[in-house]
Formats: C-alpha cells, sequence, structure tokens
C-alpha cells in the first residue's frame, strides 16, 4: 500500500513546512540500486539526489558500504554527487558537516573480533573483516572454500572495489580494531551465529541481519558492529551537525538494517521490493527498485511537493 505523504503530520504529530531544511537519508543496495544486476547508478538516480540537494536540503547515502565502495560508486556518477554527506557500514563511520569531516566511528577491539571469528567458525561459516579507513579499509577473509553467494560477492568486490585479502588463518591477521565482522550464509547458520553472538556478547556488539539481494529467501547476513553503530544514530549526528530537527529527518530504505534509520526519523519511506515487516514499519511505500521509486520520492522533494502533500504515487 502507498499511503499520502500527508501521513507526515498524523504520524508524526506535526511536521515541518515544505520550505524548511531536510535530512533527506537514503539506503544504496536495493533501494537506489538494482545490485541484482547493476553496480552504477542510473542516470535518473543520480540527477534525483542531485535535484534534491540543489533544492536546498542535505543528503546522505546511508549503507552498508564502505567508503571504498561508496567512493568508487559515486566516482562513477559524475561530479553532480560530490562531497555528499555518508552513513557507512551502518552506521560504523559517518562522514559530513562543514567542513566536510569524520563525525562518528565505532570499531570493534581485537578481542572481540577473535570472539566473533571463533563464533563464525563454530558454524562453518566464513568471516569477513572490515579495517578501518586509516589502515586502507581492506577487507580480509580466511582463504577457504565459501558458500556460492558468498564467493560470488567477494569475486565482484574484488573486481569493483579492490582492497581485499585471503589469509590463511584469520585469528592471526586480525588488526588492532576493525568496523565490522561479517559474512553470508544460509538462514539456519545465520540464526545459530545470531544467537549465540548476543548471547555471549551481548554488550560488546550489535548484531544486523539483512536479506541477502540474491537469493534472499535462502541467503542473509549477519553483521557485527561496535554496539552504538547504527544508521539512525548517524543520521541523529548528522542531524544535529547541520542544526536540523528530528522530525525533519527522511528515511528511504529497503531492508532490516533500515528500520533503527526509520524509527530514527520523522517521515519513513520503504520500497516496495522490501521484506513485509520493513513496509509494515514505514510511513509510505513506493514502487520497487525496478522502477526507480526511491527516485520517484526524491523527485517529489526536489519539486517541493513533499512534505506539504503530493497524493498519490
Amino acid at each position: 500500500m502507498i499511503n499520502k505523504y500527508d501521513n507526515w503530520d498524523s504520524a508524526r504529530g506535526g511536521g515541518p513546512q515544505s520550505a524548511d531544511q531536510l535530512l533527506v537519508a537514503v539506503d544504496v543496495d536495493g533501494t537506489l540500486l538494482n545490485t541484482e544486476f547493476e553496480d552504477v547508478l542510473a542516470e535518473r538516480e543520480i540527477a534525483a539526489l542531485a535535484a534534491v540537494r540543489e533544492a536546498g536540503h542535505l543528503v546522505a547515502l546511508c549503507t552498508g558500504r564502505n567508503s571504498r565502495s561508496v567512493d568508487r560508486l559515486l566516482d562513477r556518477a559524475g561530479d553532480r554527487l560530490t562531497d555528499l554527506a555518508l552513513i557507512l557500514l551502518n552506521g560504523a563511520m559517518v562522514v559530513g558537516g562543514d567542513p566536510r569531516r569524520q563525525i562518528c566511528h565505532f570499531v570493534l577491539d581485537r578481542d572481540t573480533m577473535r570472539c566473533v571469528v571463533e563464533i563464525f567458525r563454530l558454524h562453518g561459516a566464513v568471516a569477513m573483516v572490515f579495517d578501518i579507513d586509516e589502515r586502507g579499509g581492506i577487507l580480509f577473509h580466511e582463504d577457504r572454500s565459501a558458500n556460492g553467494i558468498l564467493s560470488r560477492y567477494l569475486a565482484k568486490r574484488q573486481h569493483t572495489v579492490g582492497a581485499i585479502v585471503a589469509v590463511k588463518d584469520l585469528l592471526g591477521h586480525l588488526p588492532e580494531t576493525a568496523l565490522e565482522v561479517g559474512t553470508i550464509d544460509v538462514h539456519p547458520t545465520i540464526e545459530a551465529i545470531t544467537t549465540q553472538l548476543r548471547a555471549e556478547l551481548t554488550d560488546r556488539v550489535k548484531v544486523i541481519n539483512t536479506q541477502s539481494i540474491v537469493m534472499r529467501n535462502k541467503y542473509c547476513w549477519a553483521e557485527v558492529y561496535h554496539p552504538d553503530c547504527s544508521k539512525g544514530r548517524g543520521a541523529l549526528a548528522l542531524a544535529e551537525e547541520a542544526g536540523i530537527p528530528r522530525r525533519n529527518i527522511v528515511a528511504v530504505g529497503d531492508n532490516f538494517n533500515d528500520l533503527d534509520l526509520f524509527d530514527a526519523a520523522g517521515f519513513s519511506v520503504a520500497m516496495g521490493n522490501a521484506p513485509t515487516e520493513v513496509k509494515a514499519a514505514a510511513d509510505t511505500v513506493v514502487p520497487p527498485v525496478t522502477e526507480s521509486g526511491a527516485a520517484s520520492f526524491l523527485e517529489e522533494i526536489a519539486a517541493g511537493r513533499f512534505p506539504s502533500g503530493g497524493g498519490e504515487q
């Protein structure tokens, strides 16, 4: 169901006038980019993001990707999206402000990473460690047999992003700190890993599960972060930095890792391709990524038809 934009007022107890500046936080994979088939932003999505910024709003890409991956994506979009605010690795790192700089940075320590990798191994999962940018943002993974979807992810990342290193023994190559430990595996394995991590490392980590873009009904991610890390917290940090009230945050996303972003926002938008639970949590639902639903909504913002009410899409 696609609700009317005037739900802004009824759902949030009064919202901003259309002339007020918004923070528009937009997910990437499954929202702006149909990553099952694409690795370059389409012209319509690029133009829509640029138009929202030109209309005077703050635009942030809010993604599970790291800076290397996002920088490459933006480089291929030309100069219209340079210096966007960024919420990276589900909030592990936040970049923005004026002057533009790193605003937030949450890392896992080596001892915590060791515990996480050991739990991954116990369940037969191949762990990946995402190092901090100051050391090159390298992805380390164990050089052993991985399931088909994880192997596909690693091969694609090697081709498109680089900075990926396979090691014989990951425990012997753990950096002092890192932004994330993660894996992709079948749902039962991910559920078992997640249950054990939350039971044994309750106050030391945050585990985020998201559906895999490819074979989403069978495979999903387990991503492990510092407990204070979240997309929602990243959006709130950017809003505070820019002097934008929380009610003026607009969030657009498609997966379970966007739910805390929805909670932080004054208005939330789910993609038509999102899981049922994600759509149910949003204030409105737009067409799926294959129909440029996010771009169509961003065009409404840029044209000044949101939040003053633009009817149904």
